[in-house]
């Protein structure tokens, strides 16, 4: 008897302690990534076409509520001063050589997606010249524009997290 009562309490404590990590749920019930490659040649071909209303592209790998990553490419010409107050962006440049430009006064600019601030001018920020295998770190709340040099094109990846 003494043996059904103990099987009968761990049949009933087992399901009940697993019962939370089961009940968990993806963000945004964004499946888990699994396994993922991409060659040079989908991501340049992916790069091809502009975002919509702009000059550069931009190919978001994957996409979750508390960060994404996306390859980048930007020109030295119609790129947009960026001020996130919620985001962090991680960078490493791939190719082609430009500069980030960043901290500084921000006037002028509007509101765009996930919270972000766009366009405007920068009064006295620090210029950082790029190139390729260079590391950007830009804090949340710091304004910042990348762009390529003159005649070039800069291909980079950002890991954009969120705080």
């Amino acid at each position: 008897m003494r043996r059904v009562l103990l099987a009968a309490a761990l049949f009933a404590v087992i399901p009940a302690s697993a019962t939370p990590a089961l009940a968990q749920t993806p963000l945004r019930a964004t499946p888990p990534d699994g396994f993922k490659f991409q060659s040079a040649q989908e991501l340049d071909q992916a790069l091809m076409t502009p975002e919509r209303g702009r000059v550069y592209s931009g190919h978001v790998i994957n996409d979750h509520e508390n960060y994404w990553v996306e390859f980048m490419k930007r020109f030295d010409h119609g790129n947009m001063v960026e001020f996130h107050a919620h985001w962090i962006d991680y960078i490493t440049v791939l190719s082609g050589e430009g500069s980030v430009t960043y901290g500084g006064t921000l006037t002028g600019a509007g509101p765009a997606v996930n919270g972000e601030t766009r366009g405007g001018e920068l009064s006295g920020p620090t210029v950082q010249p790029l190139k390729p295998g260079d590391y950007i770190q830009i804090p949340a709340g710091m304004p910042h524009i990348i762009n390529a040099a003159p005649g070039q094109q800069l291909k980079f990846v950002l890991f954009k997290h969120r705080v």
